[in-house]
């Protein structure tokens, strides 16, 4: 597997994360990354600090 390839996945990873937050709150989108595998500081950045998230379409908002 390309790093290109975890890369993309682990971005639509993290977009359900983000739509987990706004829908189930924190904890829920917490649990759903860690179980898909993105790492812990991804994890704490996409949460903690919304405005360090990339913007890479539109349902990343």
């Amino acid at each position: 597997m390309s790093d290109t390839r975890y890369d993309q996945q682990m971005a639509v990873q993290v977009d359900k994360g983000i739509e987990l937050l706004a829908r189930m709150g924190a904890a829920n989108a917490w649990i759903y990354m860690q179980t898909m595998h993105v790492p812990r500081s991804v994890i704490l950045r996409v949460l903690a600090y919304p405005g360090q998230r990339r913007n890479c379409g539109p349902s990343v908002h």
